[in-house]
């Protein structure tokens, strides 16, 4: 990374993030690191006040920070790109300069060991890794990235700038949108658990032959599965973010801008509404609906509806508030107990008394 502090700004103050430069803005800007190993020519991000000393003494080539810390940082000197959401401008400005990018002189752009349909049309900007597999009338978008090992199914359908890495599985007929990554050893459309019993208790298989559609910008981390549907989709809309080993089930709806957390279940045909957070763990079962802006912690188990926005923990989950001032009585019930055996002898010896009299 080799840029100006002017430059940053350019590309960032028209959204609205980068709204004013503080200092030599012609200052060269040669890494992103993090505020304890800063030195000169790095930006860092400053948003808690903990950090602040270590700025000073550190002094690094410019600090994104909000307006409360400008004056301090202004009397050492320090440069300065003011933002207005200092962890979004984290996010967005490592994205644009620094992030990991598969390069194609690693490989080529398409290592010769692949193995790829003749039906499959290749964009010229496509890369594709060691041992890809690509089915049959696979149809794939512009700058699109296929690691080692990834196997994309006959009739799948990928979305410009997504990201396939090692390992993972798009199952036939599924559909991911533009700018999704897929991360190592996902499977997307693996068959949905659904089986019939008969009179003897033997189990048998229902197909599961609907598909997975993962629309635009959703990222779904490594060893998740998410099962295709029993005769339509599975879901997961645009902007949802999903952490390593989540399970989806099939017919599962996961509307916008989502958030599931490690080991997060999902059982088959329930519908989460727009902004849920399900923290680690979080299980939430069957033909379920859970309106929007639900936040799930402390390993929410949800067995019924959840018509209101708001926190929700435990199992079965209770409003939040609630469930704090459950745990607080729960804190002190051995307690209680020891007072309540300490009641009962005195009742008993009172009661001796009047049987004596």
């Amino acid at each position: 990374m080799n840029k100006t502090i002017q430059q940053i700004y350019a590309d960032f103050h028209s959204s609205g993030l980068i709204t004013a430069i503080y200092g030599d803005e012609n200052q060269l800007i040669t890494g992103i690191t993090a505020v304890e190993d800063c030195g000169a020519g790095d930006l860092v991000f400053l948003d808690k006040k903990a950090y602040l000393p270590i700025v000073m003494r550190r002094l690094p080539a410019v600090v994104v920070t909000s307006t409360k810390f400008i004056p301090t940082l202004l009397a050492k000197n320090i440069n300065i790109l003011e933002t207005v959401n200092v962890k979004l401008a984290h996010a967005l400005l490592r994205q644009h300069y620094v992030d990991y990018h598969v390069k194609p002189k690693e490989w080529g752009k398409i290592h010769s060991s692949a193995v790829i349909h003749p039906s499959v049309n290749l964009p010229d900007d496509i890369i594709i890794g060691p041992n890809a597999v690509i089915g049959e009338q696979v149809r794939l978008g512009a700058n699109v990235v296929i690691m080692a090992n990834a196997v994309i199914e006959h009739h799948a359908i990928i979305g410009d700038g997504t990201k396939i890495e090692s390992n993972a599985i798009i199952a036939y007929n599924c559909e991911l949108g533009k700018q999704v990554i897929i991360k190592s050893g996902t499977v997307i459309g693996s068959e949905g658990f659904g089986f019939a019993q008969d009179q003897q208790g033997k189990h048998h298989r229902i197909p599961q032959l609907g598909n997975v559609v993962i629309e635009d910008n959703v990222l779904v981390g490594a060893n998740c599965t998410i099962d295709r549907a029993t005769y339509k989709q599975t879901r997961i809309a645009s902007g949802c973010k999903i952490d390593n080993l989540c399970h989806i089930a099939h017919n599962v709806f996961v509307d916008q801008d989502c958030i599931l957390v490690a080991q997060t279940g999902i059982a088959g045909s329930t519908k989460l509404g727009k902004r849920v957070i399900a923290s680690g763990q979080t299980g939430i079962l069957d033909h379920l609906s859970i309106t929007d802006d639900v936040i799930l912690v402390h390993r929410a188990g949800v067995t019924q509806d959840i018509l209101k926005s708001g926190m929700y923990a435990s199992t079965p989950v209770q409003p939040f508030a609630q469930y704090m001032k459950n745990m607080a009585v729960f804190q002190k019930l051995y307690q209680w107990r020891s007072k309540l055996r300490h009641l009962e002898k005195l009742l008993k010896k009172i009661g001796h008394h009047f049987n004596e009299k």
